[in-house]
């Protein structure tokens, strides 16, 4: 009676964040895949059934199949910049022994991600500016100024440039993660392999790194889906601009919807690329498990 008693009790507590998911995720979702198998403009009365017609369409447009393309870029310059920096600097500051400078530090480093997209957006679009821009115009002040680009009215250089103010804007919550784990590792490891000679590069690279295998598998499916929802930054300074050159698959889809107005295609496409993402997910976490029973 008493386990009973328990188990509707936090029946009861987790029930309104339930109606919330139902509501805000699991109902639109449902409406999502509906809509899929539709041909609709979001405002006509009538909705025309078209099957895997707009999947069809969607897997044969070259715009989605590059928008895909880079998704992947973006998330491979996501996973490099953004979890990279946050690791290498997670081993920085857990090597400060002063506890409020450690702590200071971490709040600095972490400021970036609490703020909005738009905000990011305009910030780096205003470093990147062609004429007033503090990039541009720290390499005229160091006489490197034949280096000077239009950075993101460039095809070529657009889509790095918004993936560094994505990677910038990330970095604390991937840092967070990773200073929780180091601090989680066991003092002693360190301060033996200290006293046997090893210098800072070593423990980091044959005890820190080996001792983060869980935090940094689970920080690479995070990048990997905030890569496929990377849409508020370019949106904020491209809108996927110029010439499509910065057009991931979520600005695809937004475009689809309410550029060309075509919500099945954009539904296609944004259910598409969430199949891919839960089986890139899983196929990750299974062989993950595999290699750490490997062991």
């Amino acid at each position: 009676m008493k386990g009973t008693r328990r188990t509707t009790l936090i029946t009861l507590m987790l029930l309104p964040s339930l109606a919330l998911l139902a509501v805000f995720l699991f109902l639109p979702l449902l409406r999502g895949v509906e809509l899929s198998f539709y041909r609709w403009d979001g405002v006509a009365p009538v909705m025309h059934r078209a099957w895997l017609d707009n999947y069809a369409h969607v897997w044969s447009d070259p715009f989605f199949l590059r928008a895909l393309g880079r998704t992947v870029i973006w998330w491979a310059m996501h996973l490099c910049l953004a979890v990279g920096g946050g690791l290498v600097l997670a081993a920085l500051i857990s090597e400060i022994r002063w506890r409020r400078a450690q702590t200071l530090f971490r709040s600095l480093v972490f400021v970036p991600h609490i703020m909005s997209l738009a905000v990011v957006g305009v910030i780096w679009s205003q470093l990147y500016h062609p004429t007033i821009g503090l990039l541009n115009g720290f390499l005229h002040a160091i006489g490197l100024g034949r280096l000077t680009e239009p950075w993101l009215g460039s095809t070529t250089f657009a889509l790095p440039a918004v993936g560094i103010a994505s990677a910038w804007q990330a970095y604390g919550f991937y840092l967070v993660i990773f200073l929780a784990a180091i601090q989680a590792i066991d003092p002693a490891l360190h301060e033996a392999a200290a006293i046997d000679g090893a210098g800072a590069w070593q423990r980091f690279r044959n005890i820190t790194v080996p001792s983060l295998h869980n935090a940094i598998s689970l920080v690479v499916v995070l990048a990997f889906i905030n890569a496929l929802k990377g849409f508020g930054t370019v949106w904020s300074m491209t809108e996927g601009g110029p010439d499509r050159s910065t057009e991931l698959v979520a600005v695809y889809a937004y475009r689809q919807a309410f550029g060309l107005g075509d919500i099945g295609a954009a539904s296609a496409a944004g259910l598409s690329i969430a199949v891919i993402a839960v089986v890139i997910t899983v196929s990750f976490n299974r062989w993950r498990d595999r290699a750490a029973l490997g062991r």
